[in-house]
């Protein structure tokens, strides 16, 4: 039994000796095969990488935010098959009176934090060295800053004073700063906005690429009350309302989304067999979109690495019945000493496969690359999955196996007599 092991074991490592050394023979015909093999798991892995990475930083925002946190508005994320969404264009828009309503009698036992908040654009801001246009502002009350949580680069959030009052303050997102003062800190300074003199208190951190964050980068954010000056949401129909409301961690989401409910039914006076006429958006939302968004990438992904993989196992299968050509008399001694069928096969199997690994390292090795460089070049942090590499490896294992099949058959079924006159 042991004795049985050993041979089968230095035969092995003979047929793997002799692979290699046909290999090595031929850089440059090996280095053209696993050409189409790096290009394909290259396709399949950089997608993946990219997808995988994208939701990652997706997830780590929302889950930064919190679950628990919902959204009360006029449309909803996501329209249902039984509604036209241009049937939603009736529904009111929130405001603060429903806001005031929803703080004073919301059970305190279920939410947390409320605020109230809307957007509106072409704003222009003033310094002293630079003039931006159409800024997009956010103006918000209330808990807002307790619910996101932003984290700021230099200064302070609005007091209570300041939001209640509608004082002239405003806060900066940090590429708005960066421009309008030259890369100087602006606590403390004055701009115009729109025309009004506005006294700097905060400035964002740097959001980058991550959800929303070119979008945070470029904002100006005021009190609600102060931001009536330029965008009243009572009388302006493209300035969108929305309030926002945050549960106790580790509360089931469903008690926070039956108070709203309740209270804004209440609020609007709605019969018990009325639709409701407003939407309740959660962050959950987000994440099933997630999960179906970027299932369909991973499969296009998938399928496009795949004519790839298709294309580089014809020509690893062509490669090999040309190695198996070229080697006929070599074939013939070999069985003539007698080799065995299963030592033939496992010659030019093992190169197969060889030639379908090195191209997916080769491919898995690019990816990295270049995940490594945008990393630590661009603010979007590149995740990598251990599992992606060894699909791709197990992927091209198979690819190797399938394509050299065939010639390893043809060459173990030679005939040494045949074989040796070749």
């Amino acid at each position: 039994m042991f004795d049985e092991l050993m041979n089968r074991t230095s035969r092995l490592y003979e047929s793997i000796s002799l692979s290699l050394s046909f290999l090595l023979g031929n850089k440059l015909r090996s280095l053209l095969s696993i050409l189409g093999i790096t290009i394909g798991i290259f396709c399949i892995v950089a997608v993946l990488t990219a997808t995988h990475s994208l939701e990652q930083n997706i997830r780590a925002n929302i889950d930064k935010m919190g679950d628990n946190i919902v959204y009360v508005q006029k449309m909803p994320w996501s329209f249902g098959s039984r509604t036209p969404w241009w049937e939603y264009q009736s529904r009111p828009k929130t405001s603060e009176k429903e806001y005031e309503r929803l703080k004073l009698e919301a059970d305190k036992n279920i939410i947390k934090n409320i605020a109230y908040f809307y957007e509106f654009g072409d704003n222009t801001l003033k310094s002293k060295i630079e003039s931006i246009s159409s800024v997009r502002a956010t103006a918000v009350s209330g808990d807002f800053f307790e619910i996101n949580q932003w984290e700021l680069a230099y200064g302070r959030f609005f007091n209570a004073y300041e939001i209640e009052k509608g004082e002239n303050s405003i806060i900066l997102g940090h590429n708005l700063a960066k421009n309008l003062f030259i890369g100087k800190v602006p606590i403390g300074r004055k701009l115009k906005f729109n025309g009004h003199t506005v006294n700097i208190i905060g400035v964002l951190e740097h959001q980058g690429n991550n959800m929303g964050g070119s979008q945070y980068d470029n904002i100006a954010i005021l009190s609600s009350v102060f931001a009536q000056k330029f965008a009243n949401p009572k009388v302006n129909a493209n300035v969108g309302t929305s309030m926002v409301l945050k549960g106790y961690r580790g509360m089931d989401i469903k008690y926070l989304d039956f108070e709203i409910k309740r209270l804004m039914r209440s609020i609007r006076k709605l019969k018990p067999k009325e639709e409701d006429n407003f939407a309740i958006n959660k962050l959950t939302t987000v994440s099933n979109q997630l999960d179906q968004t970027f299932g369909v990438i991973d499969i296009v992904g998938v399928i496009i690495g795949g004519f790839s993989l298709l294309v580089g196992g014809f020509s690893i299968a062509n490669i090999m019945f040309v190695s198996v050509k070229e080697r006929t008399s070599i074939i013939g001694l070999q069985k003539a000493l007698g080799a065995k069928r299963s030592f033939i096969m496992s010659q030019f199997l093992f190169e197969s496969v060889m030639l379908c690994i090195v191209g997916a390292a080769i491919g898995i090795g690019i990816v990295v690359g270049l995940g490594l460089l945008a990393s630590n070049f661009t603010s979007f942090q590149i995740y990598f999955s251990t599992s992606v590499f060894v699909w791709g490896i197990v992927v091209s294992t198979v690819i190797g196996l399938v394509s050299g099949i065939a010639p390893a058959l043809l060459a173990a079924r030679m005939d040494p007599v045949v074989a040796l006159r070749k």
